[in-house]
């Protein structure tokens, strides 16, 4: 939890918010008060035991990529979607989506001032207080079916008091929480498929090549077996490529054959591998009765949105971006960083250009894994900082990470970094502004208010 994600137009609720913050600010190994959340739940009457059937989604990149695919394919199908992920970018309802829409000041507001009322100040985290908001919401109002993003790691997490989900996703898992998680790849993948359930099928996604892959599916397959469950493995039981003659369009693989599905909306090479995901979830769904039709899943990808997930912004850009790219991304760990290269390297092939990043990170995260793949071509690199984190890493921070690959610059802000690229280069650049959620949010709320 960050100060940032307090930040509402709606300064009531934005209190509201606030007083939730102070509840609890220990850093413990696993932010996790059980007892005194249960009985939250139990005051709200065990709501996460009458809501609608359950996809639960744990990993740690492209969690929200594959809910908000699989959100877009149900609500084509003329589904009521819930959903539930975290964190936002720029007001906490984004987090809880009631029948396709987010939850309204009004009744946000409300069930807060229940919980705050009934649980006094026992410390309780901001997540476990929202995440008891989002279930009594969730039980509140009809719908067919709730995609549900873990929150951080899986096992001790809030969502995991579901007992039976319809489907356990696994998106990849990376080096990230530690301090929370664990230093070693495999203790974050036991945590993460905490959330295997027994007699619950388990779709685990593309979990890159080497030895920390291998290492994650390992750790994945024993907790299935542990479970007794049927797991399927991206590389093993399901695939997936762009069509050879098309590249708008790409080919899926499992065991009840190949198909031919548009190439989603969302921007990269990466989500490939999560519309896998969503397309295995689908097959899997349908033994249990949630049959989506093949028309339905090709508007559902073509269709979906994710901010601030290699978003496109130049157009939207406050006083036009002339002919330069500016994208958008969050991404912050090693696997991001990878995604990030692959796509640039796709881009460039197709229409070079000059590339600049415009970093701001949290000082928690590791900026040498997630830059070192994208040094490679890079024109420019400015540093930039976050301004709701006083501790976001420095110019020197970066340069550290970068090494000697690189010159990073430093800019007061990402505006500034932006307006300076588009000055100084003579031909059209591809600009991406990347590094965390909370700067992401804060170009965001820029675009909307200017």
């Amino acid at each position: 939890m960050h100060k940032a994600d307090l930040h509402h137009s709606n300064k009531t609720l934005q209190s509201k918010l606030e007083n939730i913050f102070q509840l609890r600010r220990t850093r413990i190994v696993v932010n996790w008060d059980q007892d005194n959340y249960l009985d939250l739940l139990q005051h709200f009457g065990n709501p996460h035991k009458h809501i609608p059937p359950v996809i639960h989604v744990a990993g740690t990149n492209g969690k929200g990529s594959i809910i908000a695919m699989l959100r877009g394919v149900c609500e084509a199908a003329g589904m009521r979607v819930h959903s539930y992920t975290s964190p936002h970018l720029m007001h906490v309802n984004e987090r809880i989506v009631l029948a396709g829409q987010q939850i309204d000041d009004d009744r946000l507001e409300s069930l807060i001032d229940e919980a705050l009322a009934y649980i006094g100040d026992k410390p309780l985290s901001f997540f476990e207080v929202i995440s008891a908001v989002a279930f009594k919401a969730f039980s509140e109002t009809p719908a067919d079916i709730l995609l549900l993003e873990v929150g951080m790691g899986g096992r001790l997490d809030c969502t995991n008091v579901i007992e039976d989900p319809l489907v356990s996703v696994i998106s990849r898992i990376s080096m990230d929480h530690t301090m929370f998680l664990g230093d070693a790849i495999e203790e974050i993948a036991a945590q993460k498929a905490g959330i295997i359930k027994h007699g619950v099928p388990c779709v685990a996604g593309y979990q890159g090549g080497g030895e920390q892959g291998d290492a994650v599916l390992r750790m994945v397959q024993q907790k299935a077996q542990q479970a007794q469950v049927p797991l399927f493995v991206y590389g093993q039981n399901f695939s997936i490529s762009y069509d050879a003659q098309d590249a708008a369009q790409m080919c899926f693989s499992d065991a009840g054959g190949s198909s031919v599905y548009p190439v989603p909306k969302l921007q990269g090479e990466h989500q490939l591998y999560n519309a896998a995901v969503v397309l295995e979830v689908l097959r899997l769904v349908k033994a249990q009765g949630i049959d989506v039709l093949d028309g339905a899943i090709s508007e559902g990808l073509q269709n979906c949105q994710w901010p601030g997930r290699l978003q496109r912004i130049d157009e939207i850009w406050p006083g036009g971006a002339e002919e330069h790219e500016i994208w958008l991304d969050c991404g912050h760990n090693d696997s991001a960083g990878e995604a990030l290269a692959a796509q640039l390297k796709r881009w460039n092939d197709v229409q070079p250009r000059p590339t600049f990043l415009i970093v701001g990170m949290l000082g928690s995260k590791d900026s040498k894994g997630f830059l070192r793949p994208l040094l490679n071509g890079v024109s420019g690199i400015y540093a930039v900082p976050i301004s709701s984190d006083p501790t976001a890493q420095s110019a020197k921070d970066i340069q550290e990470a970068c090494g000697a690959l690189v010159n990073v610059q430093s800019q007061d802000s990402f505006k500034d970094a932006v307006e300076e690229i588009i000055s100084a280069v003579e031909c059209p650049a591809r600009i991406l502004i990347v590094g965390s959620v909370y700067l992401a949010g804060e170009v965001l709320r820029f675009i909307r208010a200017s």
